[in-house]
């Protein structure tokens, strides 16, 4: 006679059950963990880029390079990924692992030309008008006080060249953040400005700000499920971002712990170089 049985329905069901209970508590952990190696990666990524840049620094007068040339094309006009080059010389280090190297919002022109690479990372190009020009609050953003560019006189900001002796709390003011939909190449997707008037490119433009509502940000009119309160920054990591500062460290923050209050508390603002 035959001893060995069959598992009944009710024991392959528990056994069934079991296996579901501890997926249930051990995916979870998996993904944290991956997102956690990922995060990792990213600081590394973002601390060896603002490394480059201030190797860039002491070789220029200690003066950061421009955010974005004037006419905006960078291959002929200059910017700081593309004038750092040397010094960091792999185009993997500019990018973050969550990076989808989507092209969707770039120029219709841009996604189809052979310099139009993704990269994560964009510079602190903090701009605000003084009552008679636009002022740079940053440390790299576009370079306007040119008398005579390929695309004719571009005067309508003060100095955009930031020395970085001008920077009065070093160990506190972003350097770069992971920009949300951006690219190497072109204009504005190159710096944050704080301000939404080159949203039409498809790209998102204001600093985070905590005390705003909540609501998603809407980009050249199309709401994205992202909190404004993010502003140009993407939170990627469990609602934090990576970002280096002026002195070349780097960490992980939540985009709106970089500037919690600009009303109340501008003295918070990470972006503010001046402050």
């Amino acid at each position: 006679m035959n001893k060995n049985r069959a598992f009944t329905l009710i024991e392959l069901l528990v056994v069934i059950a079991i296996i579901a209970i501890l997926a249930a508590i051990l995916f979870p952990v998996f993904a944290q963990a991956k997102n956690a190696a990922k995060k990792a990666t990213a600081i590394s990524n973002v601390k060896q880029t603002s490394l480059g840049v201030l190797l860039y620094t002491n070789d220029y007068d200690d003066n950061y390079p421009m955010g974005s040339g004037a006419c905006w094309w960078n291959p002929l006009d200059g910017g700081w990924a593309l004038d750092t080059e040397p010094y960091i010389k792999n185009l993997p280090i500019l990018r973050t692992p969550d990076d989808t190297l989507s092209k969707a919002g770039w120029q219709s022109w841009l996604t189809t030309h052979e310099n139009g690479i993704n990269i994560s990372f964009a510079a602190n190009g903090l701009i605000r008008w003084n009552g008679s020009l636009n002022e740079n609050y940053d440390l790299m953003t576009m370079v306007q006080n040119q008398p005579e560019t390929r695309c004719g006189p571009q005067n309508w900001m003060g100095n955009t060249i930031v020395s970085t002796t001008s920077v009065t709390n070093p160990s506190d003011t972003v350097m770069l953040a992971v920009r949300y939909k951006s690219q190497l190449t072109w204009g504005p997707g190159d710096f944050i400005a704080g301000v939404e008037w080159w949203d039409w490119t498809g790209h998102a433009g204001l600093l985070p700000d905590g005390s705003r509502n909540g609501n998603p940000y809407v980009v050249n009119g199309v709401e994205h499920n992202r909190s404004n309160r993010d502003g140009a920054v993407n939170a990627g990591f469990s609602g934090k971002s990576v970002f280096s500062f002026a002195d070349g460290s780097a960490k992980a923050l939540a985009p709106s712990a970089t500037n919690p209050d600009e009303t109340n508390r501008p003295e918070l603002n990470k972006w503010n170089a001046k402050r």
